[in-house]
């Protein structure tokens, strides 16, 4: 009788105190890994399978993680800075996602979401300058208080999600999904741009009502 391999068992689950910069751990099986407080700078991550695996407090800058399976994965605390968590377009969705992933309180100034199934995640308190969400899906998922000046929202899915008091001045929302969204005390101005956007009796804008959406700065 063939003894089958159990990959899962086989891959290390705690990287405390060896040397992670610009390691590549595309497509290995990493699930419930402890990467917390490493330096994971220019790591590749690419189709790796990352569910409950924890970043806390890690530098991930300009590292790769496109196509991973992240549900469920902490980032909480950590430099994402330049990273890629970008899906394919093509690329099956099947599997793998980064539902309920939690990137709270983190710094992802110009990191790329595009296409990125991000259903339910969290991201308070974040910085998200220059992020590219571009076709992401972010349904339900809580942007409260994060900074995403110059955001790049064109075509993303932010249905039903948390934009309580989120900085969008120069980002860009066209075609946008807002619908059943909060935006309540976000700030925006004429650079913010709305061209497209959806939404419906449920969305709730800036001054906290219903109807009508604000979506032109007040001279």
């Amino acid at each position: 009788m063939t003894r089958h391999k159990n990959w899962f068992r086989q891959e290390p689950k705690d990287f405390t105190d060896k040397p992670l910069r610009n390691r590549k751990f595309s497509k290995r099986y990493l699930f419930d890994a402890d990467f917390r407080e490493l330096d994971l700078d220019g790591a590749l991550f690419d189709e790796a399978m990352l569910e409950g695996a924890r970043f806390d407090g890690s530098s991930l800058a300009q590292a790769s993680i496109r196509n991973a399976h992240l549900a469920h994965a902490k980032f909480r605390n950590t430099d994402l800075t330049n990273a890629d968590l970008s899906y394919d377009r093509d690329f099956p969705r099947k599997k793998n996602s980064c539902f309920y992933a939690d990137f709270s309180h983190s710094a992802m100034e110009n990191t790329n979401f595009s296409r990125s199934p991000l259903t339910y995640a969290r991201f308070e308190r974040s910085i998200l300058i220059h992020a590219n969400f571009n076709r992401a899906t972010l349904v339900a998922a809580d942007l409260t208080s994060s900074n995403m000046q110059n955001a790049d929202l064109r075509f993303t899915n932010l249905s039903r999600a948390k934009l309580v008091g989120c900085d969008l001045r120069g980002a860009n929302l066209s075609f946008t999904n807002l619908t059943g969204a909060n935006l309540e005390n976000a700030i925006y101005d004429d650079t913010t741009i709305w061209r497209g956007t959806r939404y419906n009796q449920r969305t709730r804008w800036v001054d906290g009502k219903r109807q009508p959406p604000p979506l032109r700065h007040p001279s």
